[in-house]
Parts: structure tokens; C-alpha cells; sequence
């Protein structure tokens, strides 16, 4: 299994579908503060727009994809600034809600939904950055993006037997195909997608994905990679801010949960076992200091 694949697999995320957005005239949608986990995504399909997140105001076009890694409020809008702002119509399809503008001249059109990633969103995006804008008609190894959203909007709006399935099938390929696109990316964001797209820490990074039950150490860690412990540690840091160990002790405690709730009759022991800790103890320690319950209440939930 490649990493990437091993890494989805762990942290068991999952996309929804939820807006297919056309908009025209001079227009307004504001999105709220997410909770954390949540990471809101918007696919520009066509035409062009204007993205405010905080401090930070983007023009969007086409082929962009944005996405919230901290799920921050955000204001979407027109680029003509005159007349009234158009009332918004919203009408669900059975599938996902329409969203549109009084108008039949669409300036806009937009896929919108949210990736869940649970307590591991900090993983993948360790930065406090509000937005990430990608530009994916300047990208050549998008073109399955362009086929995927195709077919993602085409089944979205026909009422046919099994749309809803497809929908939900298609939009955890979308989110696989994003973050495959962000982890060849020159400037991967800070995170485990940093980590893996370093050649440096690749071999290191790796092993520890396939055996996180092994009694790794830093100096384990670096030998892997061929590194010094402290140059070994400097470029982590860098990719991740945080520890290698820290890292390590997040990996065991995300694949812990996961077993928990998919091999719920596997005694607490032999799954502390498998995710590196020494003892029953010590991993149910572990566990409710990062998660706020003990195995067996994560398990009960």
C-alpha cells in the first residue's frame, strides 16, 4: 500500500456533497466558523468571483479549488459591485441543495461541500493558515479532477436511481485526488503532506507508517532517513512543528481510535499492543489525554 493510501486508511476521512451553487448579478454568500475537524471546500466550475477569509481577500476563476483547513468564516461574492444584491434561492434536489441567484446570466458556477477529518485535521494542515487557493487549470496532472467534477455535478442535479450513492462514492475520490494534487505540490502545506513529499524524511516517514507498533526512537527514526538525530529533528520541525516523538505518539493514538471502533471485540491489550505502547495502562493514559474518554468510552460511542 502506498502512503498516501495507508495514511487515508488511518485517519478514515470522509467528504460531503452538499452545494451546487449558480450565481449571477451581484451576489453575496458568507459562510460561518466551522467546528474544528470540518474543512470546507468550494470548486469554481466556471466563471470568476471574489474570496474574503479574514485579512485575505482572492480572485477566483475557473478550475480553482479552495479549501478552509480551520474551517474560518469566509464572504463570497461578485465582482460587480454595483446595483442590489440579489436575493438567494435555495431548493433541495434530493441530493444536494441548489443554490441560485435571480437571474439567468450566471457569472458563477460552484461545487461546494466539507471534508471531515475529525481530531486529525491538525495532521494534515499543522499551519494556523486560513486558506489554501489552488489553481488547478495551471496544474497538468489535474485532468481527473476536471473528469471527476464532471460527473459529480451531472449526478448531483439528475434524479436517477443511485445518484445519491455515486455523489458520496465520488466526493471521497475528490478529496483523495486533492490531497494527492496538494502532495506534489512545490510548497505542500506543513503537515504530514510535507513530510511525506520530503525526500529527506521520506524513508523514515514511511517506515514508521507501515510499523507504528515498533519501538521507534529518534535515533531509530534517523538512521532510517540516514540523518543525524539533530539534523534528523531540524527537518522535521520544519515539515511538521512538532517532534518527531510527539508525531509518533499522534500516529499510534489515531490508529488506536480506529481499531477501536472497527474491531470492537479485540481486547484493549492486544490493540495497546499493536499501536506500541507497553502496557494496558499506559495507552488508556495516552488515550484519554488526547481524546477526553478512556478506550472503552470511545469504543461505547
Amino acid at each position: 500500500m502506498d502512503s498516501l493510501s495507508h495514511l487515508l486508511a488511518l485517519l478514515a476521512p470522509r467528504c460531503e456533497v452538499n452545494l451546487h451553487c449558480r450565481f449571477g448579478g451581484r451576489w453575496q454568500a458568507g459562510h460561518e466558523q466551522m467546528r474544528s475537524g470540518v474543512v470546507p471546500w468550494h470548486f469554481v466550475l466556471r466563471g470568476e468571483g471574489r474570496l474574503t477569509v479574514g485579512k485575505q481577500t482572492r480572485q477566483m476563476r475557473a478550475g480553482d479549488v479552495i479549501l478552509l483547513p480551520h474551517g474560518s468564516p469566509h464572504l463570497m461574492e461578485s465582482l460587480v459591485e454595483w446595483g442590489q444584491i440579489l436575493p438567494v434561492a435555495h431548493r433541495f434536489n434530493g441530493t444536494l441543495t441548489e443554490v441560485r441567484t435571480g437571474t439567468d446570466q450566471d457569472a458563477l458556477e460552484m461545487l461546494c461541500g466539507e471534508f471531515y477529518f475529525g481530531p486529525h485535521v491538525s495532521w494534515l494542515f499543522a499551519e494556523p493558515a486560513d486558506l489554501i487557493h489552488l489553481h488547478t487549470d495551471e496544474r497538468a496532472e489535474c485532468p481527473e479532477l476536471e473528469l471527476l467534477l464532471n460527473v459529480l455535478v451531472r449526478e448531483s442535479l439528475m434524479a436517477r436511481p443511485g445518484g445519491g450513492a455515486i455523489v458520496r462514492s465520488l466526493g471521497d475520490t475528490l478529496l483523495v485526488l486533492l490531497l494527492r494534487t496538494l502532495l506534489g505540490s512545490e510548497a505542500p502545506p506543513a503537515g504530514l503532506l510535507r513530510l511525506m513529499s520530503d525526500e529527506r524524511l521520506m524513508p523514515a516517514v514511511f517506515a514508521v507508517l507501515e510499523t507504528p507498533e515498533q519501538p521507534w526512537t529518534l535515533e531509530s527514526m534517523a538512521a532510517r532517513a540516514f540523518l543525524s538525530r539533530a539534523t534528523f529533528a531540524r527537518h522535521f520541525a520544519r515539515a511538521y512543528h512538532l517532534t518527531p516523538q510527539a508525531w509518533l505518539s499522534q500516529l499510534r493514538m489515531a490508529m488506536a481510535a480506529r481499531l477501536l471502533r472497527v474491531e470492537r471485540q479485540t481486547n484493549l491489550d492486544v490493540i495497546a499492543g499493536r499501536c506500541g505502547f507497553q502496557s494496558q495502562a499506559s495507552f488508556s493514559k495516552a488515550f484519554k489525554k488526547l481524546y477526553g474518554v478512556t478506550p472503552g468510552e470511545w469504543r461505547r460511542r
